[in-house]
């Protein structure tokens, strides 16, 4: 069985995604609609939040199981 690159699917899956939103703004009735924000990276840089805590946002802080400053940490899935 061959190994994957890593790199070369996330490629082959931007590829197929950049092309999928170019065949959308072709589209008249898609322009209605709102699907979504172009992003060059996927993942937010850590650090502190710009914003002020609100009640929910200490509720759920103090609920989850993990937490590092104003963030949740979690496992991503492991396939």
């Amino acid at each position: 069985m061959a190994r994957l690159d890593p790199e070369k699917i996330r490629k082959q899956a931007k590829k197929i995604m950049d092309e999928f939103i170019s065949a959308l703004d072709k589209c008249p009735e898609a322009k209605k609609l709102s699907y979504g924000a172009r992003r060059d990276k996927n993942q937010r840089k850590a650090g502190k939040s710009r914003y002020e805590k609100t009640d929910f946002q200490e509720k759920i802080l103090d609920n989850a199981p993990k937490v590092d400053d104003d963030q949740i940490v979690a496992e991503k899935k492991k396939w």
